[in-house]
C-alpha cells in the first residue's frame, strides 16, 4: 500500500466527520407540555416575581486565533451568556419572570462552578456543577432558596461526527438536567 493511499485512509473518517450534518439539540428549557404542567403548581407569590441576576463563572473567550482554534477543537467553551438566556427563557416559560426589573420581589443568580467535558473518542462525558441562590432583593435580601447541582450528561459518536461538537452536546445535556432541577425546586417553593 502506497503512502499516498495510507494517508488517504487515515484522513477520510475526518473528512467525513468535518461534513456531517448540523446537529439539532433540544433546547435547554423546558418543553411546552412540561411548562404547561408546571405554571399550575407555581406560588402565587413567586408569578412574576422574579428577576434573573447575574451568571458568573462560564469560560472566558479565547483570544487569537490559535487559542480559538484549539477551544473549538477540544471543545466549546460554556458562555455565561448562553446559560442566562436559558434560564431567562425557562423563567418566562414557567411565568415566574418579572416583566420588569423594579416590579421584581425576588433575585436569581447563578454561578456556574465546574463545566466540564472529557472524552474524545467514541463519547464525551461532561459533569455541571452550578450554585443556583434566591433571594429578597435589596441590599441584605433574606435567601429563600439556595441549592448546588451536581449534574452530568453524555454524548455518543452517533449523535455527532465531531469530538468537539460531541464534548458541546454532553455540557448541554449536564446543563439541561441542572436547570430542569432548578425548575422543579422553583414550583415546588412555597414563599
Amino acid at each position: 500500500m502506497t503512502v499516498r493511499r495510507r494517508l488517504f485512509l487515515l484522513l477520510l473518517p475526518l473528512g467525513l466527520a468535518a461534513c456531517s450534518s448540523a446537529v439539532r439539540t433540544p433546547p435547554l428549557v423546558l418543553s411546552d407540555w412540561q411548562a404547561l404542567q408546571w405554571r399550575s403548581f407555581v406560588d402565587d407569590k413567586l408569578k412574576g416575581q422574579i428577576e434573573l441576576g447575574e451568571v458568573q463563572g462560564g469560560d472566558a473567550q479565547a483570544q487569537g486565533w490559535m487559542r480559538q482554534a484549539l477551544a473549538w477543537a477540544w471543545g466549546t467553551p460554556t458562555r455565561d451568556q448562553t446559560v442566562q438566556d436559558a434560564l431567562e427563557d425557562q423563567l418566562r416559560t414557567l411565568r415566574l419572570l418579572a416583566s420588569a426589573a423594579q416590579t421584581a420581589r425576588y433575585r436569581l443568580d447563578v454561578q456556574l462552578l465546574r463545566v466540564e467535558a472529557e472524552g474524545l473518542l467514541l463519547s464525551a462525558q461532561a459533569q455541571a456543577e452550578v450554585v443556583y441562590r434566591l433571594r429578597e432583593r435589596g441590599d441584605a435580601g433574606r435567601l429563600i432558596y439556595e441549592r448546588r447541582v451536581r449534574s452530568e450528561g453524555q454524548a455518543g459518536w452517533l449523535d455527532h461526527g465531531l469530538a468537539s461538537d460531541r464534548q458541546r452536546l454532553a455540557k448541554e445535556a449536564a446543563l439541561r438536567s441542572s436547570l430542569a432541577l432548578l425548575a422543579r425546586d422553583l414550583v415546588s417553593l412555597r414563599v
